[in-house]
């Protein structure tokens, strides 16, 4: 990328999405550019299976995730489609 930005934003997801949006809104000139990783936008801490209204993403935080009655925590849910 050699093209120059006002705002660089990593993450297109609730978070990174509303800032670009409140940016746009104080400075219309603003060029904001949103890097992604994922294949697709709002896919982690956001998505509807992992938010627990945090900003963080749910497979770095296991400790919302229930412990089984043999001591382990499953973390499928976590590591959805998103994360392949």
């Amino acid at each position: 990328m050699s093209e120059r930005c006002d705002a660089l934003l990593v993450g297109a997801g609730i978070m990174g999405a509303t800032l670009s949006a409140l940016l746009r809104e104080l400075d219309p000139g603003l060029k904001v550019v949103v890097l992604e990783r994922l294949p697709q936008l709002a896919c982690e801490s956001s998505g509807p299976m992992n938010n627990a209204g945090t900003g963080h993403a749910a497979n770095c935080e296991l400790n919302y995730t229930p412990e089984a009655a043999d001591g382990s925590i499953p973390i499928a849910k976590a590591l959805d489609d998103c994360f392949l």
